[in-house]
């Protein structure tokens, strides 16, 4: 539980950094506690977190903050109690409107200055959109934000329009987020369309973008992302040119999106596919070197993959028949206690190192000279066969290098 800070604090103005700032809310100009508006005077602040913002009630008071006006701010942390902060049940709509736009304006004014670096937003934001600050033309402004990490927005219905436009952002996590279903080609729309006072730019969108985190997007069943080959006069075309990893988490994307598949994308090594739920196929992915899926319990094909690909893990990804176009495969692993059989296409690949954990029946055939679950894996010169159960990975071991 937070304590709230005696007043007086905003008396320290050559303070540098201030981490786990309770934001107290208390009309009475009486009592003895330092409210949000106290923060007003510390300036020289490079580092700031706050806990409870929640408890704000008025825009005024987050306005009085001056958080935008901290030009040596570099880290800004926002922290929501989502058990403080809630959104009511039927019966009571026109309450819980009011009180998702109050929360949209007060985050609006705890604004920060266009010299922050990293900008964190988590614990329970219920408000249904995110700020203008976040969105085209505002959002260029931000030349120096380089990581952008937002979580746990129940009522967020899509995602701003403006982060493509951030000239230095590289690392981007959005997590749980589960009223989004739909991310559409404003996500990753050209940043000369949508940067201010912008004419003819040639500049990417998302222009250095290394690390994209997708997580707890529950129901998102569309990504709309075409870029479009034949009108791409320059390398930096492309949206996210510089991306090198990806990783997507429980969602209901039944295909990666096309933009994803363009020759000229040379930087993307590392995909993680975790826990898609209607996904079926990945296929014509570049430059990726080592690909994870795991519980991906409709994905049928892996093909036309980057012949550079080397690392490739598959778990709990029982329907998967076609793997395929992997020639410079140095390790498979692959994790299933419900496997009967070994997969067929373990014949048509043939990485330097296998490891495989199965059931104990599966572990005993595959491990047998002359059985038909051996000879699917016998061409393969190093393998390490493991027998676990549902939740054990501390099972007996059998391995053998040829």
């Amino acid at each position: 539980m937070s304590v709230p800070v005696p007043k007086g604090f905003s008396e320290l103005t050559n303070l540098r950094s201030l981490s786990g700032f309770p934001v107290h809310v208390d009309m009475d100009a009486s009592n003895s506690w330092c409210s949000l508006q106290e923060l007003e005077p510390l300036s020289q602040l490079r580092d700031l977190t706050l806990y409870g913002i929640e408890k704000v009630q008025d825009s005024r008071m987050a306005e009085k903050a001056m958080i935008s006006s901290k030009r040596h701010l570099q880290y800004l942390k926002l922290n929501y109690s989502a058990s403080g902060h809630t959104i009511g049940t039927c019966g009571a709509e026109a309450e819980q409107q009011q009180q998702q736009s109050v929360t949209e304006e007060i985050l609006e004014k705890l604004c920060p200055p266009t010299c922050l670096e990293s900008f964190i937003l988590r614990g329970g934001y219920v408000g249904r959109r995110l700020p203008d600050w976040m969105c085209a033309p505002e959002s260029a402004d931000f030349k120096s934000l380089r990581y952008l990490m937002m979580e746990n927005l129940p009522c967020c219905t899509q995602l701003p329009d403006g982060l493509c436009c951030l000239p230095s952002l590289e690392g981007l996590t959005i997590k749980d987020a589960p009223a989004i279903k739909r991310i559409g080609p404003q996500f990753q729309a050209s940043s000369s369309v949508a940067a201010r006072g912008s004419t003819a730019s040639t500049s990417a969108p998302f222009p250095k973008l290394r690390n994209l985190q997708l997580i707890g997007l529950c129901e998102w069943e569309e990504w709309e992302w075409n870029d479009c080959e034949e009108h791409m006069d320059v390398e930096t075309a492309i949206a996210m040119p510089c991306l090198e990893r990806l990783q997507i988490k429980n969602c209901k994307l039944s295909c990666l999106p096309p933009g994803l598949a363009s020759t000229k994308r040379h930087t993307l090594r590392e995909l993680y596919l975790y826990e898609l739920t209607n996904l079926t196929h990945v296929e014509n992915i570049p430059s990726v070197v080592k690909l994870d899926v795991f519980d991906c319990p409709e994905l049928k094909k892996l093909t036309a993959l980057d012949s550079r690909l080397q690392k490739i893990r598959i778990v709990c990804c029982t329907k998967l028949e076609v793997l395929e176009g992997v020639p410079a495969l140095d390790s498979l692993v692959l994790e299933d206690p419900t496997m009967d059989t070994l997969p067929e296409y373990l014949q048509a690949v043939n990485p330097r190192y296998l490891k495989l954990d199965c059931n104990k029946k599966l572990y005993e055939s595959s491990s047998s000279p002359g059985s038909s679950e051996w000879d699917k894996i016998s061409h393969i010169g190093k393998r390490d066969i493991n027998c676990i159960e549902d939740s054990d990975t501390s099972s007996d071991g059998y391995s053998e290098e040829d």
